[in-house]
């Protein structure tokens, strides 16, 4: 299967022409959305930053997603309250919430035109064992002091028994936003080499 970002948006290439020696302060392997955005920071932090990428920006993971940017992961908040505390689980929360807060605030100040907006984010249930499921979930983030929605429509369609909705949740086009990133990795005096051959 194709994915759509990587079929439909330009992708940053910059295939390395040289064997002279490079010199910086950081090298980053690996130019998905984790190798750019630790590159991004380092650059505005005055690092000299090289990444090497053995393929081309995003051609991994990062190409292939969704493109939705989130706090909610499946039925994940009861799992980590069980298995750890409601300390280690809201803090996963927070952090996550804090991500989307981040990522929004790169592209407002990098000026990056990647399709981002807001969305509500569902995880639903068809029969009534996922529905017992939802419950706990919600229970669980009702513990941990996070208000999510029990809803029945959610605009899918087929019918659910249930559904919880993470309000003010996102989605963007991941390679675009990748582009922009390498456009501001660059201008600070960083370098991204791609189709590298050392790996």
């Amino acid at each position: 299967m194709n994915s759509l970002w990587l079929t439909n948006s330009k992708i940053f290439e910059n295939n390395i022409n040289n064997k002279n020696d490079i010199e910086s302060d950081v090298c980053i392997i690996g130019a998905g959305i984790f190798g750019i955005t630790c590159a991004y920071y380092l650059t505005n932090l005055g690092f000299k930053v090289t990444v090497l990428e053995k393929d081309f920006v995003g051609s991994k993971t990062t190409g292939h997603t969704t493109g939705k940017i989130t706090s909610q992961h499946g039925l994940f908040y009861r799992y980590l309250t069980d298995s750890y505390d409601k300390k280690f689980a809201k803090d996963y929360l927070d952090a996550n919430e804090e991500a989307i807060k981040n990522i929004k605030d790169i592209i407002d100040t990098e000026k990056i035109k990647c399709d981002f907006e807001y969305q509500n984010n569902y995880v639903y249930a068809t029969t009534d064992t996922e529905l017992e499921a939802l419950k706990l979930e919600q229970q669980a983030l009702d513990d941990i002091g996070f208000n999510s929605d029990f809803v029945t429509k959610t605009g899918l369609p087929f019918e659910v028994q249930g559904a919880l909705c993470f309000k003010n949740q996102a989605q963007f086009n991941s390679i675009k936003y990748l582009n922009g990133l390498c456009k501001s990795i660059i201008s600070k005096g960083g370098e991204i080499f791609t189709r590298n051959a050392c790996f």
